[in-house]
């Protein structure tokens, strides 16, 4: 009588022991099939790895852009900006060219020719705008070329993502030459009116250049995400 209740015991042990191990191999089995393949289809997604970006900071040297009440100089918001976005971008693995570093003026022309000379994927320039009366304010985004519409989307929702508490103008189709002539995926981004004097003194602080660049980033990831 005693032999057989431990033989029942040890069927019992033995049994349970099998359950557990079959739940353990498939769980590992679910993540090290499809959890992991998620994980690594979003890897692909975040990393920059291998793009080439141009970054290209309007104005420079005698054109000094717009400026503003407090005597902000666009020439000089656009190269501040584009360095932290610079920045932003090699840190998610890109590539990227400034088409100035310094404050200089670049003709237009060479700022095309920089893009397909170093056979960019991206290009995208920075600029801050102004109107005749200081009660207008807030960001656009402007593509030329219909595949560019959804690049520009992509970084405008992504900017706004970023709590940066200015007003939301949309995404514009937009004529400049930097857009119209580039061969690559090109936006150019109006990041604020210089004078306005509530985003004038938004344009100068780090915390904003710094969501900026963060919302950048993440649009570019975003739209290289959906074009594979």
């Amino acid at each position: 009588m005693k032999i057989w209740k431990v033989l029942v015991l040890v069927m019992i042990l033995l049994l349970a022991f099998a359950v557990n191990r079959s739940f353990e191999f498939e769980k590992n089995e679910k993540i090290d099939g499809t959890e992991c393949n998620k994980t690594t289809k979003s890897e692909k997604i975040l990393t920059l790895e291998g793009r080439r970006i141009v970054l290209d900071p309007g104005h420079g040297g005698n054109d000094i852009g717009a400026s503003g009440q407090n005597g902000t100089l666009e020439k000089q918001v656009t190269l501040e900006t584009a360095n932290k976005i610079k920045a932003a971008l090699e840190q998610a693995g890109a590539e990227v060219q400034l088409t100035r570093d310094d404050d200089k003026y670049v003709e237009l022309e060479e700022r095309v020719e920089l893009a397909a000379e170093n056979q960019a994927d991206l290009f995208v320039s920075i600029h801050y705008d102004a109107f005749e009366t200081n009660d207008v304010g807030g960001m656009t985004s402007y593509y030329y070329h219909k595949r560019d519409q959804k690049l520009a989307e992509c970084i405008h929702q992504h900017i706004f993502m970023e709590d940066i508490y200015a007003r939301n103008r949309g995404v514009s189709y937009g004529d400049y030459y930097v857009l119209r002539e580039n061969k690559i995926p090109a936006v150019l981004l109006e990041l604020g009116y210089i004078s306005n004097a509530e985003d004038e003194a938004r344009i100068n602080s780090a915390a904003f250049q710094g969501k900026i660049a963060t919302g950048i980033v993440g649009g570019i990831k975003d739209f290289f995400g959906r074009i594979g």
